[in-house]
């Protein structure tokens, strides 16, 4: 099996990072939002309740922003990220096939 090149398996780590991102956000939306509705029942006022869901919206849009920038952070500076990272898998995999072959 032919080794892809080193700018493959960068764009291969970059999406497998975009989409981790993704269902992080996602799921920590689907948490936000379970939480709201599952304790409205207990909130005791509208005005608590709407400070609540503000919150909500602050936290969530605040993380959100946070994934979006890191992720654009690794798509500009994808050889300093993702470089070192596949070095040392390579020389790991060299160490261990050598480790097998004197075996």
């Amino acid at each position: 099996m032919p080794m892809k090149s080193l700018d493959d398996r960068i764009a291969v780590l970059l999406r497998r990072d975009r989409l981790l991102a993704l269902g992080a956000t996602v799921a920590m939306w689907v948490v936000l939002v379970f939480v709201l509705i599952a304790s409205a029942p207990t909130v005791p006022s509208t005005g608590l309740f709407v400070v609540l869901a503000v919150a909500l919206v602050l936290l969530g849009g605040l993380n959100t922003a946070s994934a979006a920038a890191l992720i654009r952070r690794y798509r500009l500076a994808r050889e300093q990220v993702y470089r070192p990272d596949i070095e040392n898998l390579d020389a790991q995999r060299a160490a261990r096939e050598a480790t097998r072959s004197t075996s």
